[in-house]
């Protein structure tokens, strides 16, 4: 059978503020997470939640509600 092969992989959307996406793809980039010749935020995301990248809080966050 043709077509896309399976990859196991999920897909997640999120609003985001309009700037965001391209910001992360440039993350993504610029920390070697590459796909397609751009940043990849699924790589990105993936290492995030692997423990591969740590964030680092530089502020406190704002309190949403």
């Amino acid at each position: 059978m043709a077509g896309r092969k399976k990859l196991n992989r999920e897909s997640l959307h999120a609003r985001v503020a309009p700037k965001t996406t391209e910001k992360l793809k440039q993350v993504a980039l610029n920390l070697g997470y590459t796909y397609n010749n751009e940043g990849s935020t699924g790589q990105l995301l993936d290492a995030i939640a692997s423990g591969e990248i740590i964030l680092v809080v530089t502020k406190t966050p704002a309190k949403s509600g």
